[in-house]
């Protein structure tokens, strides 16, 4: 379970800087605009289409904003934690 949050969490943060590089937004992917990207949707995108399965935390078949939200945007706890500097002498 760990490998595969630390494998999304990598993902997640190629797809962000892809996402700001060509401007993909959620409405930019919601197509028809109700509010989720559904995995059709998501098969428009060569970067999120093969990250849809895991990114869609609750299983419903869509992506909501807020999972979107926590694949472009991954959260400080999926980050490894940077080394806190030595103190100074």
């Amino acid at each position: 379970m760990q490998k595969r949050v630390l494998a999304l969490a990598t993902v997640g943060l190629f797809f962000s800087a892809a996402a700001l590089a060509g401007g993909v937004s959620f409405s930019d992917l919601d197509a028809n605009g109700d509010g989720t990207i559904s995995k059709d949707e998501a098969a428009g995108s060569s970067t999120l289409a093969p990250l849809f399965t895991d990114a869609d935390r609750n299983a419903d078949g869509g992506l909501d904003k807020d999972e979107f939200a926590a694949l472009v945007q991954p959260s400080e706890e999926a980050a490894p934690e940077e080394a806190a500097p030595a103190p100074a002498e």
